[in-house]
């Protein structure tokens, strides 16, 4: 047998269209955001904004230049609010970004930042006040999942108000605003360690539960 010939053996016996399999596609790293909804300027210079700058209010959070700004939008927040925020958007949601719960035809009105929506009931306008930057993340992006962590997963603290990251389309709640920067760095670590910390409080919260249950006459 020729060498001619075993060559063409060989590539017979080789399927066709069959190449070495390839490696699977990475999957893209989780990224770490934190939405914010900023009015353009200071209502009070007319300065453009930090975004690290700002005054709670009933109204959601006022973005100014400087920390001076601060003290005046306090002392008069209506007319603040409407210089920052000129008009509202009308957000025609069918579920409550405080409760999940469904809007009805009795449900009120909140407007924070340049939106107006609905909360499920009266109950819940002052919740959507106080939790204003979670609500907005929620209202803007329904899908959002709220983990809802009662505990920092970076510093093991309790949790600030309004202070969180989003990771995969979960929120985690933070102690402090200065963590972001370092949670950017490993978000799938951050959250893995909020989703154990929400099992343990919740496994925590449902055995507080059944011993009231139990004490029960």
């Amino acid at each position: 047998m020729t060498i001619q010939t075993i060559l063409t053996l060989v590539l017979l016996l080789v399927p066709v269209g069959q190449d070495k399999p390839s490696a699977p596609a990475s999957q893209p790293a989780p990224t770490a955001s934190t939405p914010i909804y900023p009015n353009a300027s200071c209502p009070i210079m007319g300065k453009p904004v930090s975004t690290k700058l700002f005054a709670e209010t009933d109204k959601g959070r006022i973005y100014v230049c400087c920390k001076g700004c601060v003290k005046d939008i306090l002392a008069d927040v209506p007319t603040a609010y409407r210089t920052a925020f000129p008009s509202d958007k009308k957000v025609a949601n069918k579920v409550c970004p405080v409760t999940g719960g469904e809007i009805t035809k009795d449900s009120p009105t909140v407007v924070l930042q340049g939106f107006e929506f609905f909360v499920r009931g009266k109950e819940n306008v002052r919740a959507a006040q106080e939790n204003s930057q979670v609500v907005l993340a929620k209202l803007n992006d329904p899908k959002l999942v709220d983990l809802d962590n009662k505990t920092c997963p970076v510093t093991g603290d309790a949790v600030a108000k309004n202070t969180f990251v989003v990771i995969e389309g979960t929120i985690v709640r933070l102690s402090s605003a200065k963590l972001l920067e370092g949670v950017a760095k490993d978000p799938a670590k951050v959250l893995a360690k909020a989703k154990e910390i929400r099992a343990k409080e919740e496994k925590e919260q449902a055995a507080k539960q059944g011993q009231g249950e139990g004490k029960k006459p």
